[in-house]
C-alpha cells in the first residue's frame, strides 16, 4: 500500500512539475541548485582530489608513477577553471554547467591515465563508478541536464575506446546505457520530491512578507526589494511611482464601530488594492491604516489618474463593511527610495490637511 501511495504521490508531483510555466521552472531549479550546490561542490572537489591518490595503484601497475603523474594532476587544472568561472559568474545555470564540467574533467583525466597504464582492465570498474558523479550532480541539475550529459559520457567512452581499447567494451556500453536511463528516471523522482519541499518553502517565505490581516505585503518585503536606498526591482529606463495611502478618520471608525469593523475595513481596502494594481506592482501595509504602493512601469501622471479613480471607487463602494474614504500622496521615484517616500508622505500630509479624501501629487 505504501508503494502504491508513493507512486501516486510521485506522479502527482511530476504532473505539477510539467504544468509549471517556464519562469516558474526557472525559479524552481534555481532554488534547487542553491539548496544543494554547497554539498555537491564539496563532494565533487573531494572526489577530484581523491583521484590523485590513485597514483599508488598506478605505481603498482606500471612500477612507476611518472607515466600517469601529469594525467592524474591534470584534474587540478579543471578544479582551477571551475573556481575561476564560478567566481566570476555565480548564476545557477553557470554553476550547473561547471559542476558537469568538473565531472567530465574527471572522466578526461581518468581516460588519459588509462592510456598510460600497462594494464587498463580495471577501467570498466571506473567507468561504471563514474555514474555516481551524475547522481550527485543531478541534485542541482534538471533531469534533461542529466540525460544530455549522460549521452555525452557515452560518446566520451566511444571516443576514448579508440585509443584505450577497453576490455569488454561491448559489456561497458550494454551496462552504461541502462545506467544513464535509470539515473535520469531517478532524478525525475528526486526533482518531484524536491518540488514538495519547494512549495512549502515558498509558502513560508511568502508568509514572512505578508500581512496576515490584509493579505498584502508587509514592511519586511522592503528588505528584499530595497538595497542601499535603491529599488532593486527597477529596470533600466523604467518609470516608477510611489504612493502613500491612508484611511481617513480611522481612529473614529475604531472608536465608534469597534476594532473588528476597523479590521474589516483594512481587509476590504487591502483586497481592493490587490485587484486594481498590476501583477508587477507592490502593495505594502506600512503600518496601522497606512499603505505604500510601488507602481512599476507607471508615470506620476498615470499613477495620479489610477489612484484618483481608486479613491472615487472607495468613496462610492456599496460593499464596504463601513463607509470610509482615503487620502493619497504620490511621488515619482527619483532613484533615492527614502527621498521618494518622504515626498509621497508630505503629499499625503497635505491631502490630510486640506480636506482629506483626495490625491495630491508631489512634483
Amino acid at each position: 500500500m505504501r508503494i502504491i501511495n508513493g507512486v501516486k504521490t510521485i506522479f502527482g508531483l511530476i504532473k505539477d512539475l510539467w504544468s509549471m510555466s517556464r519562469s516558474e521552472k526557472s525559479d524552481f531549479y534555481k532554488d534547487k541548485c542553491e539548496y544543494y550546490q554547497g554539498i555537491v561542490e564539496l563532494s565533487l572537489v573531494v572526489a577530484c582530489l581523491t583521484t590523485i591518490c590513485f597514483l599508488y595503484s598506478d605505481y603498482m601497475i606500471n612500477g612507476s608513477v611518472f607515466p600517469t603523474l601529469i594525467p592524474r594532476l591534470s584534474i587540478l587544472a579543471f578544479i582551477a577553471v571551475f573556481f575561476i568561472i564560478t567566481g566570476i559568474n555565480g548564476s545557477y545555470r553557470v554553476m550547473v554547467i561547471m559542476d558537469f564540467f568538473l565531472g567530465h574533467g574527471m572522466v578526461i583525466a581518468a581516460s588519459w591515465t588509462a592510456y598510460n597504464l600497462i594494464d587498463n582492465s580495471n577501467s570498466v570498474t571506473g567507468i561504471i563508478i563514474v555514474n555516481l558523479l551524475w547522481i550527485v550532480i543531478g541534485f542541482v541539475a534538471t533531469p534533461m541536464d542529466t540525460m544530455v550529459n549522460g549521452v555525452v559520457y557515452i560518446i566520451e567512452i566511444v571516443i576514448t575506446n579508440m585509443f584505450n581499447h577497453y576490455t569488454n567494451y561491448d559489456v561497458i556500453l550494454s551496462l552504461e546505457i541502462p545506467c544513464i536511463i535509470g539515473i535520469t528516471v531517478v532524478h525525475y523522482i528526486m526533482t518531484a520530491y524536491y518540488l514538495d519541499h519547494y512549495r512549502v518553502t515558498q509558502k513560508l517565505k511568502l508568509s514572512m512578507v505578508t500581512d496576515p490581516l490584509t493579505m498584502v505585503y508587509n514592511r519586511h518585503l522592503l528588505e528584499k526589494i530595497v538595497s542601499e536606498n535603491t529599488l532593486k526591482v527597477q529596470s533600466s529606463e523604467e518609470k516608477i511611482a510611489v504612493a502613500m495611502l491612508d484611511i481617513d478618520d480611522f481612529k473614529q471608525i475604531n472608536d465608534e464601530q469597534g476594532h473588528y469593523t476597523g479590521d474589516l475595513a483594512l481587509y476590504f481596502l487591502g483586497q481592493k488594492l490587490r485587484r486594481v494594481t498590476h501583477e508587477e506592482d507592490y502593495v505594502i501595509r506600512y503600518g496601522g491604516e497606512e499603505f505604500v504602493l510601488i507602481l512599476r512601469n507607471c508615470s506620476v501622471d498615470d499613477a495620479s489618474a489610477r489612484l484618483e479613480q481608486f479613491r472615487l471607487d472607495i468613496e462610492e463602494a456599496k460593499d464596504s463593511p463601513v463607509p470610509f474614504t482615503v487620502s493619497i500622496g504620490v511621488s515619482g521615484y527619483t532613484g533615492n527610495y527614502s527621498d521618494t517616500l518622504i515626498k509621497a508622505d508630505k503629499a499625503l500630509y497635505e491631502a490630510k490637511n486640506t480636506g482629506k479624501n483626495k490625491v495630491i501629487v508631489s512634483r
